[in-house]
C-alpha cells in the first residue's frame, strides 16, 4: 500500500528512460516492463507514444528478428505491451493512420503466414477494436484489399478469429454497418467458392469452418433490440451474411459443387456443405423453440400475474420470417433428393474395396453417412415444425404474389407463396418416391458396427413414427393465436375442413406413406428378427459377441411398438399382417420382453429404495418382523443416575439371523415413527461419536476406580443394543454423566488456543495443577 503514497523506491525502467537515446531493445531488457506498464508509468507511457516507438513495436510484431534470443522474446512482449489497454497508447496509433497501413501490410504477404506473427497481429488488433471501434471499422473500410488479403490468410485460426471479431462489431454501435458492408465485398461468395470440389480438401474444411463460426456469431450477435415503436430491429434470426448464404443461388452453387460427378475432391465438398446446411437447419430450429418459450412465457405470465404486466410475444413479423427463412435452402434440397438417394447405393468414393484378414470390405463411406445425416436433420425439422404450438401462426400466409401473366378476362389470379411446411411436405413426397429411407435401414443392417450410422437411422425412424402419431391425432393439436390463446378452430360448412384442420390432415397423409415405405417397402419388424437371430448364431461361436446394432434395434422395437399401440388400425392389411406375423410377435414375447427386464436392473443387482432398504435377496429386510410403523414406543429401563435406554429390539427367528446378518440394524425402527434410513445413520453417527470420546488418561488417572462404573454401564448396558449400534436417546443421557470430561475438554482447549495466540505457557501449567489436584 506504501506505493500509492509515493513511497516505493524508482525502479530500473525510470532510470532507464532518464537516459538520452534509451532505444526500446534495451527496455525489452528490462525484466519490470510489463510491470511497469500495468502500473501505468508515465514517463514510460509518454516514450512509448512516441511515433517513432510506435512504428518499432509494430514492427517488431510483423518482422522477424533473425537473432534466436530475440526472435520471440521482443515480439511477444511488444504484443503485451498492447495488451496492457493503455488508452493513450492504443489512441497515438489509431490518430496515426500510417501506423496501421504499415502494420496491415502483414496480410499483403502469401500464404502462409508465420502462426506466431498471425496471433500478435490478431490479439493487436482486436485490443484496438475494443478501444476504439468506430475508428478501426473506418480503417478496416479504407482498405480496399483488406476482405480479400483475410480470406487468402483465413486458413490460419488467428486471421479466422480476426474476421469473426470484425462481424462482431456489428452488435455495438460504433459497429453498426461492418455487415452489409462485407456482404458488399463478397465475403459469402467467396468463401463458397472455395468450397469448388476441383480444391483440395484444407481448402474445404478451412471454408466450411469460416462458414460455420460466421453462422455462430450472427445469431449470437441478434439480441432483443427494439427500436422507438417497441418492435424489434431485427425479425429474422442471423443477419445479411446468413441470409446470403441461404439464398437460392448460394445453395445451388453448394449444392453444384457436392453433386458434382467428376471432380476430384467431391466427397470433401459434400461433407462441407451437408455440415454447412445441418447448421442452418439446426439454428432455424432453434428460433422456432425460442418462439415458442416465448408464447408459453406469455401465456404463464398472463395466468399468474394480475397486472397487465406480460411478456414479449413473438411479432407477427418474425412469425412471417420464420414461415419463409428456409425456402430456398428446402426447395433445393428437393430438386436434388433424387441425386442423394443415388448416392447411397453408389457413392463416389469408393473407388477400391478394402481387404483385411482376407476378408473383401466395403466401408460406409463418408458420403453415404452424411446424405443420411443431412436427411435425418430435414425429419426432425419436420417433426419440430408439425408439432410445434405455433403451426398455426407459421402456416399464415407470409404474402401474395400477383402472377401478372397469369391475368385473363377474369381478373388476376393470386398465387400463394410457398412456406417452409409447404417445401416440408414436398421434400417428404420425394423422399417417398426415391425409397430413401429403405436404404437406409438396408445400410443399418449391412454394417453391424457402424454406430454413427446407427444412431442416425434411428432417429429418422422415432422422428417419422412420432410426426405420424402426432398429427393423426387431432386431439393433440391445440394451436395458438398472436394474442397467446388457443384457437379453435372454426368448423368447415357442409364437411369442409377448415384450412388448419386440411394442412394437418395432408401433412397426416404423407407421413403416413413414410411409415409404410419404412414397414413395408423397408421390411422393418422382419429385418429386425432376422437380424435378431443372426446375433444369437454370433453369440454362441466361440469367442462370439453381440452385433453392434442390437442396442439401437431395441430402441427401433420399441418405437415399432408405440406406434402399433396409437394407429394399428390406421394402416392396411399388408402392415397389420407384418405386426400379427408369429415371427415378430414371437420376437416380442420373447427376446424384446427379456432384454428391456434386463435392462431396466439396477447395476449391481441392488436397486435402492427411499427408505434404504433393498429388494434383492442381499441384504434383504424380512418386514414381517418389523414392528409397526404407529406402534408404541418400546418401555424405557431406569438405571442408576436417571438414564434410560430402549428395550432390545424384536428379536427374529434363528432361520433368519445367518440371512440378515449383512443388513443387521436396517430392521430396528426408531420408536417415534422415523424412517430406517434416518435411524441407521443416527445410530452410526452416535457410534462413531461415543468412540471418539476423549481417553481419561489425557486429564487424570486418579478417577479410574469412579469411572469405571460409568464405562461398563455406557458399553455393556446403555449404549448397545442387539443390533450393536448407538441410539439416539442413550447418547444424549450417556452425555450427561460424560459431561464432566467434555466441560473440562472444551475449557483445556480454550485456555490451549489463549496460550497459543499469546505466547504463554503459564496458564496451561495451572491448568494441570488444578486438575490434579
Amino acid at each position: 500500500m506504501f506505493w500509492r503514497f509515493g513511497f516505493h523506491p524508482a525502479s530500473n525502467v525510470d532510470a532507464l528512460l532518464e537516459k538520452e537515446g534509451v532505444t526500446l531493445e534495451e527496455l525489452f531488457e528490462e525484466e519490470e516492463l510489463l510491470q511497469e506498464c500495468k502500473s501505468h508509468n508515465s514517463k514510460l507511457i509518454e516514450f512509448l507514444c512516441r511515433p517513432d516507438i510506435l512504428q518499432q513495436l509494430l514492427n517488431t510484431i510483423i518482422t522477424e528478428n533473425p537473432d534466436e534470443t530475440k526472435k520471440f522474446k521482443y515480439p511477444y512482449l511488444a504484443a503485451e505491451i498492447f495488451g496492457c489497454e493503455i488508452y493513450a497508447v492504443s489512441d497515438a496509433v489509431i490518430t496515426q493512420p500510417n501506423l496501421l497501413e504499415s502494420f496491415w501490410t502483414l496480410l499483403d504477404r502469401p500464404a502462409p503466414i508465420h502462426p506466431l506473427q498471425a496471433s500478435y497481429f490478431s490479439k493487436v488488433n482486436g485490443i484496438l477494436m475494443q478501444k476504439k471501434a468506430g475508428d478501426m471499422v473506418e480503417f478496416v473500410k479504407s482498405q480496399t484489399k483488406s476482405i480479400q488479403n483475410i480470406l487468402t490468410h483465413v486458413g490460419n485460426s488467428s486471421i479466422a478469429e480476426l474476421l469473426l471479431k470484425i462481424i462482431s462489431l456489428e452488435e455495438i454501435p460504433e459497429g453498426q454497418g461492418i455487415v452489409p458492408w462485407l456482404s458488399q465485398q463478397g465475403l459469402i461468395p467467396a468463401l463458397v467458392e472455395r468450397l469448388d470440389p476441383n480444391l483440395d480438401i484444407e481448402t474445404h474444411n478451412t471454408a466450411a469452418q469460416t462458414l460455420l463460426d460466421i453462422i455462430a456469431v450472427s445469431y449470437q450477435n441478434v439480441g432483443p433490440i427494439e427500436q422507438e415503436d417497441g418492435m424489434p430491429a431485427n425479425m429474422g434470426g442471423g443477419n445479411s451474411l446468413v441470409d446470403e448464404l441461404k439464398s437460392e443461388a448460394m445453395m445451388r452453387k453448394i449444392f453444384g459443387y457436392m453433386l458434382d460427378k467428376n471432380a476430384p475432391n467431391a466427397t470433401s465438398s459434400l461433407s462441407s456443405g451437408v455440415i454447412i446446411m445441418i447448421e442452418l437447419i439446426r439454428r432455424y430450429c432453434s428460433e422456432i423453440e425460442q418462439a415458442e418459450f416465448q408464447q408459453h412465457q406469455f401465456q404463464t405470465q398472463m395466468m399468474q400475474s394480475a397486472r397487465n404486466e406480460f411478456g414479449i410475444l413473438p411479432t407477427p413479423e418474425k412469425m412471417k420470417s420464420l414461415a419463409v427463412d428456409l425456402n430456398d435452402l428446402l426447395r433445393v434440397i428437393g430438386e436434388k433428393v433424387s441425386e442423394f438417394s443415388f448416392l447411397l447405393e453408389h457413392p463416389r468414393n469408393m473407388v477400391s474395396e478394402s481387404c483385411y484378414a482376407r476378408l473383401v470390405i466395403t466401408p460406409l463411406g463418408s458420403e453415404r453417412l452424411r446424405t443420411c445425416e443431412l436427411f435425418a436433420e430435414i425429419l426432425h425439422l419436420q417433426y419440430l415444425y408439425f408439432s410445434s404450438p405455433l403451426f398455426e401462426r407459421l402456416q399464415a400466409e407470409p404474402g401474395k404474389d400477383v402472377d401478372a401473366l397469369s391475368v385473363g378476362m377474369e381478373g388476376m389470379n393470386i398465387k400463394k407463396i410457398r412456406n417452409v411446411g409447404d417445401e416440408l411436405v414436398s421434400i417428404s413426397e420425394l423422399l417417398v418416391n426415391a425409397k430413401v429411407l429403405p436404404m437406409c435401414l438396408v445400410l443399418f443392417f449391412q454394417f453391424p458396427w457402424n454406430n454413427f450410422l446407427h444412431s442416425v437411422v434411428y432417429d429418422m425412424i422415432a422422428k417419422v413414427f412420432n410426426t405420424y402419431s402426432f398429427t393423426s391425432q387431432s386431439s393433440n393439436f391445440a394451436p395458438i393465436g398472436p394474442d397467446g390463446n388457443e384457437i379453435v378452430p372454426p368448423p368447415g360448412e357442409d364437411g369442409v375442413l377448415s384450412p388448419l384442420e386440411e394442412k394437418m390432415k395432408e401433412v397426416s397423409v404423407i407421413f403416413k406413406k413414410l411409415v409404410v415405405s419404412i414397414l413395408v417397402e423397408g421390411k422393418l419388424t422382419s429385418k429386425i428378427t432376422e437380424a435378431q437371430r443372426r446375433n444369437d448364431f454370433e453369440v454362441e461361436q466361440p469367442k462370439g459377441v453381440r452385433l453392434g446394432y442390437m442396442g439401437h434395434l431395441t430402441y427401433i422395437s420399441d418405437e415399432v411398438t408405440k406406434l402399433v399401440e396409437k394407429c394399428l388400425e390406421d394402416f392396411g392389411s399388408e402392415v397389420k399382417e407384418l405386426i400379427e406375423s408369429d415371427d415378430w410377435q414371437e420376437y416380442l414375447g420373447g427376446v424384446l420382453r427379456e432384454t428391456k427386464d434386463r435392462d431396466r436392473q439396477a447395476l449391481g443387482g441392488v436397486r435402492p429404495t427411499h427408505t434404504g432398504q433393498t429388494s434383492t435377496a442381499f441384504g434383504k429386510i424380512d418386514e414381517t418382523d418389523m414392528p409397526p410403523m404407529t406402534s408404541a414406543p418400546p418401555p424405557k429401563k431406569e438405571l442408576g443416575g436417571g438414564l434410560h435406554h430402549s428395550t432390545p429390539a424384536t428379536t427374529q427367528n434363528d432361520s433368519d439371523e445367518e440371512d440378515d446378518e449383512v443388513g443387521k440394524g436396517a430392521d430396528s425402527i426408531m420408536a417415534d415413527g422415523g424412517d430406517v434410513a434416518s435411524d441407521q445413520f443416527a445410530r452410526y453417527l452416535c457410534q462413531n461419536l461415543v468412540s471418539d470420546l476423549p481417553d481419561r488418561g489425557i486429564l487424570g488417572d486418579d478417577s479410574d476406580d469412579e469411572d469405571e462404573g460409568l464405562e461398563e454401564a455406557i458399553e455393556d448396558e446403555l449404549l448397545m443394543d442387539e443390533t450393536g449400534y448407538y441410539s439416539v436417546y442413550d447418547l444424549l443421557h450417556g452425555s450427561l454423566l460424560l459431561s464432566n470430561h467434555y466441560y473440562f475438554a472444551i475449557f483445556f482447549i480454550a485456555v490451549s488456543m489463549w496460550c497459543v495466540v499469546f505466547h504463554s505457557f503459564t496458564p496451561i501449567c495451572c491448568v494441570f495443577i488444578l486438575h490434579h489436584w
